[in-house]
């Protein structure tokens, strides 16, 4: 493959910081009397958390609800704490980035909602790296729907042949390439730098 690429889109969630049902999240699920995947299943799997990531809800809004549909509206503190308590940190992608940002402008394009990003960038160190950051929140429209890869060329100024977008889920990726993106589909556990290689990019 050439050398073509200008700009790096990185997704967040399985590719910058790993994703795992928190002991927080496990004491709730027990409290209630279900197993986590069920717990976790009612919170994820509905279309409200869809809505809450395309801005749709504030968040006070989008924890009474959720507070109601789960039997703990007098735990919302708890359950907020519990839903912002799923990630861990991926050292290796991220000095990784930490290389190509040094080369090339770096963007963030992500399907989250206020609570995350709040609790994201106030843990985790690595988001200065990202001139850009392209959250479904903010711009109302979620991955793979077309919006909020139009959302990331205009605010970086990118082209889509000089573009490469790495993302954990395929069906994030079909948009993009459609529309003449270098894409990386890169699936928890894979090695990023092997993953880059093809692309020949400066800095790795």
């Amino acid at each position: 493959m050439s050398r073509r690429i200008t700009h790096v889109f990185f997704d967040l969630g399985n590719i910058l910081v790993g994703l795992r049902s928190g002991e927080k999240l496990k004491t709730l699920a027990a409290r209630s009397g279900q197993t986590v995947d069920a717990f976790c299943e009612k919170i994820w799997s509905h279309q409200r958390a869809h809505d809450y990531e395309r801005g749709l809800h504030t968040c006070d809004e989008y924890f009474s609800l959720l507070a109601e549909d789960l039997d703990l509206t007098q735990a919302r503190k708890e359950l907020r704490d519990a839903f912002c308590d799923i990630f861990y940190p991926l050292p290796e992608r991220v000095a990784l980035a930490r290389c190509l940002a040094a080369h090339y402008p770096l963007a963030l394009i992500s399907n989250t909602c206020a609570a995350h990003i709040r609790h994201l960038e106030s843990t985790f160190d690595f988001f200065p790296l990202f001139r850009h950051r392209i959250y479904s929140h903010e711009v109302g429209a979620r991955k793979p729907h077309p919006d909020i890869y139009d959302k990331a060329l205009s605010a970086t100024g990118a082209k889509p042949e000089s573009s490469l977008f790495i993302d954990d889920l395929a069906e994030n990726l079909e948009t993009p390439s459609k529309s003449g993106w270098h894409t990386l589909h890169l699936p928890p556990g894979s090695d990023l730098a092997t993953a880059l290689h093809p692309f020949n990019l400066t800095g790795i």
